[in-house]
């Protein structure tokens, strides 16, 4: 999938250095290579994976339609696109992953 709208893109640092395990509607994310340990959330957690499974540079709209068609999600591949709130609130999760050292905004 590729996206059609311009914007920074990131990816996972080192996906192979990440380990996470789902409960439910949380995620437990160990990064061996900072020895820290995260609890996300249902939303946070899935970014994440998307961002692994792709093993490419994603925009937020890459990121929001791969999450959007993720079985897993309940609203399926109906959204059409996002809203501000979940413009924002993706922002939050992206920037805070890029804050840990999990993320690297990237030119590709």
């Amino acid at each position: 999938m590729e996206s059609h709208l311009s914007g920074p893109r990131w990816r996972v640092v080192e996906p192979e250095a990440i380990d996470w395990r789902e409960w439910g509607d949380e995620f437990v994310v160990h990064v061996a290579t900072r020895a820290e340990t995260h609890l996300l959330s249902a939303a946070a957690g899935s970014i994440l994976r998307t961002l692994i499974d792709g093993r490419r540079a994603l925009t937020l709209d890459d990121i929001f339609a791969t999450a959007m068609d993720d079985p897993a999600n309940s609203a399926g591949s109906q959204t059409l696109g996002m809203t501000a709130a979940e413009r924002e609130s993706l922002q939050a999760v992206v920037v805070d992953f890029e804050r840990l050292g999990i993320l690297v905004r990237s030119a590709a």
